[in-house]
């Protein structure tokens, strides 16, 4: 079968693709280093995934050092593994940014480019209009599946994208699953029970510094079961405190003045 190497131009960057044939495959690796991500970790990402694994070719290309052994997925498959990315875990807001730049446009870029852009649906290729319609299948699932309010929004105009490509409505959003409770309606429990818990006089705050509370989880727990508050303090509740309230410090190891020794603990500035 026939390969060729183009770079596609993308906002600032290029992106690798190889043509084989009539398929077109996404070079990985350096896409992967532009985002700030862990090659490793996404190549194991993209062996997990049964569908997307499906659409991975190893092949060589040039470099400045000689031929060099190159991971790529197939396009439809590069769509779907930019969907499984979390940009709201990405501390670096210009990776961020940059993550979501990918999700929303990188397919069409690269579609357009092989396919021509502008085409009226009734014109469109009977194979190009099923490689769009199978990534709204996939956007739409994913869509279902996902609760995190940034990302449902990113994947729904991906959505509205491609169905406006093919000429066809998009579905409402409300119809594909539901958002999660926004951050700052998941802490305001975990507020009222240590209001609740300083009220009956409970000694729970590790900290030694003035106007500081730290607040270890497994304690915490047991003296909310004790004042019959129920509330679970898991990694959910931790996400959700680091991203909305202001009062969050961070989790770290604290020398307890309860306990005499080192207790990890979240800590937070202390408003009373």
């Amino acid at each position: 079968m026939a390969t060729r190497l183009e770079l596609v131009p993308f906002d600032t960057q290029q992106i690798a693709t190889i043509q084989r044939d009539a398929d077109i495959f996404v070079v990985m690796k350096p896409i992967v280093a532009a985002l700030g991500l862990d090659w490793n970790g996404q190549y194991q990402r993209i062996n997990r995934h049964p569908a997307i694994r499906q659409g991975m070719f190893v092949t060589h290309i040039p470099s400045a050092g000689g031929e060099q052994e190159a991971v790529t997925l197939q396009l439809e498959q590069f769509h779907g593994w930019l969907v499984t990315l979390h940009p709201d875990r990405v501390r670096d807001p210009l990776k961020r940014e940059l993550i979501v730049s990918y999700q929303r446009r990188a397919f069409r870029v690269l579609f357009n480019h092989f396919h021509g852009a502008a085409q009226r649906p009734a014109a469109m290729p009977i194979q190009s209009r099923i490689a769009i319609q199978n990534q709204v299948l996939r956007l739409t699932a994913r869509l279902q599946h996902t609760r995190n309010r940034t990302e449902r929004r990113v994947i729904h105009a991906m959505i509205g994208d491609l169905c406006r490509d093919i000429g066809m409505a998009p579905p409402a959003m409300d119809d594909l699953g539901f958002d999660a409770p926004h951050p700052s309606d998941a802490v305001a429990p975990f507020w009222a029970g240590i209001a609740e818990l300083k009220r009956r006089g409970v000694v729970f705050n590790h900290s030694r510094t003035g106007g500081l509370l730290a607040i270890n989880r497994t304690a915490l727990a047991e003296e909310f079961k004790r004042a019959g508050i129920a509330l679970k303090l898991d990694t959910q509740l931790g996400r959700a405190l680091r991203a909305s309230d202001p009062r969050y410090i961070g989790a770290k190891t604290v020398n307890s003045r309860l306990t005499g020794g080192g207790i990890h603990c979240w800590v937070f500035t202390d408003t009373d």
